[in-house]
């Protein structure tokens, strides 16, 4: 499933800035536990962000975790999320609010996708 927000300004898609060149898609990966429930359908985690070129903020969030809660859960974690700032704040929502063997796998993908981005911006 994934879970998309509007975007301020013009009316729905219309907005260049919406356009496939106005956004970016970036991708956080993560090895899987062996004991997590999505260990056996996958055995990397990701996290795929449609990030605003302009405002850095991320516009739909998908993951391939094992259950609709959690791609749900993940996805609305990170919908208006700024890639400029600290990831630190959502990785602690992780921490204390994700009790499954896969917390470390979410996080490490959260914060693959973060350097990603980075790296982008410093044109690396």
């Amino acid at each position: 499933m994934t879970v998309h927000i509007e975007h301020p300004g013009p009316v729905g898609w219309d907005n260049p800035a919406m356009t496939a060149a106005g956004s970016l898609i970036v991708v956080g990966y993560a090895k899987v536990a062996a004991a997590s429930a999505a260990h056996s359908a996958h055995e990397l985690f990701s996290v795929c962000l449609r990030v605003d070129r302009r405002t850095h903020t991320v516009i739909e969030a998908e993951a391939t975790a094992a259950t609709a809660v959690v791609r749900q859960w993940v996805a609305e974690l990170l919908l208006g999320a700024d890639l400029s700032a600290d990831p630190a704040p959502i990785l602690a929502v992780v921490e204390q609010n994700y009790l499954g063997t896969g917390a470390g796998a979410i996080r490490q993908a959260i914060s693959d996708a973060w350097r990603r981005y980075a790296r982008h911006r410093e044109g690396r």
